[in-house]
């Protein structure tokens, strides 16, 4: 197989397959996943690029119901798997998706083989007490969105102080706002709450405050949509911990016809399913094809101290209807 095969199925030109393969400009990203998942499915890799190395990408769930298919059901985490398979793809490295419920000891070993050449953790539910113990592991580490202070391994982290503030400074003061606490409470959210308690400060917010699940599948619960009920307002700017459960709250305000009451909904993460909002969801964007790039590097580069790289954000006025 060679890249005028691959031209020829995806209908391209030669020199766009040699764009995509070697991540060059000069296409767009709708092309370019075409023809990455071509060359992927194909088990097309070049010559110069092909590497025994593998590196495991590894997701900590703390949870036995969490599966690899559980997260690639949730946009947020689906977008950083899939941007991992083709990075790794273009870099020439295989690339292993595992989960674990739990850290341990045979984990770790897992890390030892020759062939691992690194581990990247998504640490969105590392708890403290995971990330002291991962301290302690010598192994080419990098710690993928979690904001822990304690973390002795490289990391990339979301920029969640800027987003907030991005948040609160398009709120007027003395305005009425809900703030929903998402559930379970992951370091992200602990950090995203921080964050807008110090800068919501000046502002004097008629505050209220709830909490609701933020990773179900399911239908609302009848006591989630009697707590929306309850607490909702009139001209009430709610801010939502994430997107999930924006999207949530958005269709419980629309499903009781209650959307009169809200003057804002915010969000955090963009994800791509924003889109199915009844109601628009102003939310903050996350670079995940940023975040993922910086994860390999450091991986890659082996830097012989940590290095911590934060990713900006940016504030997405909501649309429904151009997500």
């Amino acid at each position: 197989m060679n890249m005028e095969k691959i031209a020829k199925i995806a209908g391209v030109s030669k020199a766009a397959v040699s764009f995509a393969l070697n991540d060059k400009p000069g296409i767009s990203q709708a092309t370019r996943n075409q023809i990455l998942k071509i060359a992927e499915e194909l088990n097309y890799v070049p010559r110069r690029k092909i590497k025994k190395d593998t590196i495991v990408f590894l997701l900590v769930t703390n949870d036995h119901a969490q599966s690899l298919d559980y997260f690639q059901r949730l946009p947020f985490f689906q977008s950083i798997i899939d941007a991992f398979k083709t990075k790794s793809y273009l870099k020439g490295y295989n690339l292993s998706l595992q989960t674990v419920s739990k850290l341990d000891q045979d984990t770790f070993s897992n890390w030892q083989q020759t062939n691992i050449y690194g581990v990247v953790i998504l640490g969105t539910f590392l708890t403290s007490d995971d990330v002291l113990l991962l301290n302690k592991v010598h192994a080419n580490i990098v710690i993928l969105d979690n904001p822990s202070i304690e973390n002795s391994h490289s990391s990339v982290v979301i920029n969640n102080k800027e987003g907030v503030r991005s948040i609160v400074h398009q709120i007027s003061p003395k305005e009425t706002v809900l703030y929903v606490h998402g559930l379970p409470a992951i370091p992200n959210f602990q950090e995203r709450n921080t964050a807008f308690k110090y800068s919501a400060q000046t502002k004097d917010f008629n505050l209220k405050e709830i909490k609701m699940d933020s990773f179900s599948f399911s239908e609302t619960t009848t006591s989630e949509q009697q707590l929306i009920i309850n607490t909702l307002q009139n001209n009430t700017t709610i801010v939502a911990e994430n997107d999930y459960l924006a999207l949530k709250i958005a269709q419980i305000v629309a499903e009781k016809k209650l959307t009169h009451n809200v003057k804002a909904l915010f969000g955090f993460d963009n994800i791509k399913t924003l889109s199915q909002s009844p109601i628009p969801i102003k939310t903050v964007s996350v670079n995940v094809s940023v975040m993922v790039d910086m994860a390999i590097d450091l991986i890659l580069k082996e830097y012989k101290v940590p290095v911590h790289v934060t990713v900006d954000t940016n504030f997405v006025e909501g649309d429904k209807n151009e997500k």
